[in-house]
Parts: C-alpha cells; structure tokens; sequence
C-alpha cells in the first residue's frame, strides 16, 4: 500500500518524495507527480537503482516560488 502524500510546510525542506512536491506545488495526485518528475519539471536526485527524491528548493524556484 502506497503512503498517502503530505504537503509540505514552509520553509521547504531541501528535498522530499516525489508525490508530496507534486501534491504541495502542483496540486497533483501520486501518478501525475511521477510523470512531472519523469517530464523534468519536478527537479530529481537518484538515490538508488530504483529510488528517487525531489529537489523541492530548485522546482519551486523554477516556478518562481520562493521555498523559504
């Protein structure tokens, strides 16, 4: 069972799952925030083979959001 995401508080932290970027900045549910990650609006860090973590600083100021 997924983890249900969170929006985050400011100030933002550096980084964060994918889906609670994607639920705090865009609005958008579990599948659209990967598929924003995979597009590359949602700035990503690999951590592994298979895992993956957001960078919440660089996507908000991409969108002129300022994340403190």
């Amino acid at each position: 069972m997924r983890r249900k995401a969170q929006r985050l508080q400011k100030p933002y932290p550096a980084t964060a799952k994918i889906p609670d970027i994607g639920l705090t900045l865009f609005d958008a549910d579990w599948a659209k925030s990967y598929d924003l990650a995979r597009k590359g609006i949602i700035e990503t860090l690999e951590t592994g083979a298979r895992s993956k973590l957001g960078l919440v600083h660089k996507t908000a100021r991409k969108l002129g959001i300022d994340p403190t």
